[in-house]
């Protein structure tokens, strides 16, 4: 269950996780589309059309020092304004947080730390969405398997910026980040058939990397080469990665653009 991809600047391996193991607390009493407990791909729909909620704001949290780039945020937002329909506008908001000094990110205490600092939630037609971006490693990482990113929940999802920062450049960065959140973004909306039905079979057929696309260079797939994909378009002076054609027919038919 990962996207493992190879960044030429770098030679490591790089992955980007998505978590649906995620229990469901039955005592909340707020409406289904409205919590931010659920497995991931629960609120597909929800963030592709503008049936429920009309508008997005996401919250990004980060330890101070571990931002993320403008580049990053900057091409983010265009990225969802090309899928998502929501005519009352996308909203990107950041803060800083001091370190919580945990060392190493269990994927269980990226989620209570989650529930302390998480300011943003779905209310009335606002979909709200929260990012944390760390400052330590996650501690499914390795010399050989990089992790940089997971979405863990419906809404919620994490980038390991330590990890990229230790394995980039000042020129890669940007690229990396950006990478990962489209990337997590993807799987929040559902993809490849978790939460979205593909309209054509492309799910990789590999159990480890399920929910992932199986065209080379898609932003789906399991595999990603920075800078390299047929499928890749210019952005700020970055060569970021998009879905391919399958992808972009699946967010289509589930509301999206």
């Amino acid at each position: 269950m990962a996207l493992s991809s190879v960044n030429r600047f770098c030679g490591w391996l790089i992955v980007l996780i998505f978590f649906a193991g995620c229990s469901v607390d039955e005592a909340e009493k707020i409406p289904t589309s409205h919590r931010n407990d659920l497995v991931l791909g629960a609120s597909a729909r929800d963030y592709l059309s503008d049936e429920k909620f009309t508008s997005l704001q996401v919250e990004v949290v980060y330890v101070t020092g571990f931002e993320p780039t403008s580049e990053a945020i900057g091409s983010l937002k265009t990225f969802l304004n090309k899928y998502i329909n929501k005519p009352n506008g996308i909203s990107i908001i950041t803060r800083a947080i001091p370190s919580p000094n945990m060392g190493t990110y269990a994927i269980e205490e990226i989620v209570e730390l989650e529930k302390s600092e998480r300011t943003v939630f779905s209310n009335g037609e606002k979909l709200g969405t929260f990012i944390f971006f760390a400052d330590e490693k996650s501690t499914d990482s390795d010399e050989q398997r990089r992790v940089i990113g997971k979405a863990y929940r419906n809404t919620s999802m994490v980038i390991f910026d330590k990890e990229i920062r230790d394995m980039s450049n000042s020129g890669t960065r940007g690229e990396i980040q950006t990478t990962a959140l489209h990337h997590e973004f993807g799987h929040l909306f559902g993809l490849v058939n978790n939460g979205t039905p593909a309209q054509s079979p492309h799910e990789d057929s590999d159990s480890k990397k399920k929910a992932h696309c199986d065209v080379e260079g898609c932003l789906m797939n399991a595999e990603i080469e920075f800078g390299t994909s047929p499928f890749s378009f210019l952005e700020n002076g970055q060569q970021i990665l998009d879905f391919d054609d399958q992808c972009k027919l699946d967010l289509k038919a589930n509301g999206g653009k």
